[in-house]
């Protein structure tokens, strides 16, 4: 019987049953239940990840949570395969996730009067739902990381609005400014009130990465209200930080590019230790240019950039960055020097983009889109024994 092998061979045994099968699986033997939840177990698939030629990864789509194996190592034949799906509760509908290097994932749904949070650690099927401080805003955003240590989970909620008149004389109608952070261990929301009113804003439908624990967002400076023109295409454009160990935001931080309004700017994490960001703009003669570059050093208030790491044209595909309603998402795998790029074809499909070395692209048909109107969302998967208490 597997119970009577040694330890560490029952380990090995159990590493290899997928993890969409866990939960069926724990509910079958208490001990296999407390043996697969444990630190050693997890560093076991953390291990048998790393050395397997596939990378496993969270993809969202159609609000539906899927765990995924990417094969790029032969760029002739690239793959993306469903392990299996991925539930956090019964009848959730979800409007956007965060995660947190991997192991820790926010799903918030939102409606017109309310927006409920639910902490999430697939590996061990553990969920808690966070009570909101507030009632829902429209124009909310929320962030998840930690502060001292992976244990210390904190959420930041963060509300920026300034609205005018149409017409001159222009007059701000509001102007509100909201940073408030939730700790797990305390169970309680805390107003960040040293945050004077910025003078930075971040752009529609674009994201933020969460990176040892720190979250990191592209934004760029807001526009006077006497200033009467387009927005102009030099405007500063900058990364933003805020650090949950201080409770604060850091400096503006370069880009090793210059963009502009009608451009996209996403970023995710590598190898939870660095930082990637990727630059689309539209090109009318040839379409789409992407564009890839991964920090050498990133700390809350200091990046280094390494040169550009991969670019390619997309002709006629992907629609120009200012249609889109969500930002791209996207994971790079550096060993092979590839990236994998989530989108949809005119909304109608969703499809990856496998983007390699000296201008290389393959796209992977994922199958019709069933809700043109959702997110997108593709991290690395990592195993974790992390508790949600």
């Amino acid at each position: 019987m597997l119970s009577l092998l040694p330890i560490e061979l029952e380990e090995e045994v159990l590493s290899r049953v997928p993890v969409t099968c866990l939960r069926k699986l724990r509910s079958t033997c208490k001990k296999w239940n407390t043996l697969t939840k444990g630190e050693s177990f997890c560093s076991l698939k953390r291990k048998q990840r790393k050395q397997g030629t596939a990378t496993e990864v969270v993809m969202v789509l159609d609000c539906r949570v899927s765990l995924m194996s990417v094969h790029v190592g032969d760029l002739l034949n690239p793959t993306m395969e469903r392990i299996g799906n991925l539930r956090a509760a019964d009848g959730l509908k979800i409007s956007n996730i965060l995660h947190c290097e991997g192991f820790y994932l926010l799903c918030i749904t939102t409606t017109q009067e309310k927006t409920e949070l639910l902490l999430w650690n697939p590996p061990l099927g553990q969920a808690r739902w966070i009570e909101p401080s507030k009632s829902h805003h429209e124009y909310e955003k929320y962030a998840l990381g930690y502060g001292h240590d992976e244990e210390d989970t904190k959420v930041l909620r963060f509300v920026r609005v300034r609205q005018t008149t149409p017409r001159r004389p222009i007059i701000v109608t509001q102007n509100l400014c909201e940073f408030e952070v939730y700790s797990l261990k305390s169970n309680s929301w805390k107003v960040v009130d040293d945050i004077i009113s910025p003078d930075w804003e971040i752009p529609h439908g674009h994201g933020c990465v969460s990176l040892k624990g720190n979250i990191y967002w592209y934004a760029h400076q807001e526009i006077s209200v006497h200033y009467s023109g387009p927005i102009p295409k030099d405007n500063p454009d900058f990364l933003l930080s805020f650090d949950f160990k201080r409770e604060r935001l850091g400096p503006r931080l370069p880009l090793p590019f210059n963009g502009c309004v009608i451009d996209t700017v996403t970023l995710s994490s590598v190898r939870e230790e660095q930082l990637a960001v990727l630059f689309l703009t539209y090109d009318g003669a040839v379409g789409s240019v992407i564009k890839i570059w991964i920090t050498n050093k990133i700390e809350p208030d200091q990046v280094s950039w390494g040169n550009l790491l991969l670019a390619c044209v997309i002709e006629r595909v992907t629609r120009p960055p200012w249609m889109m309603q969500h930002p791209l998402s996207f994971f790079v795998d550096e060993d092979n020097k590839v990236a994998v790029v989530l989108d949809r074809i005119r909304g109608r499909s969703h499809f990856a983009y496998v983007i390699g070395d000296n201008g290389y692209l393959k796209t992977l048909d994922l199958g019709q889109a069933m809700d043109i109107t959702s997110f997108q969302l593709l991290c690395p998967y990592l195993p974790s024994s992390l508790q949600i208490p």
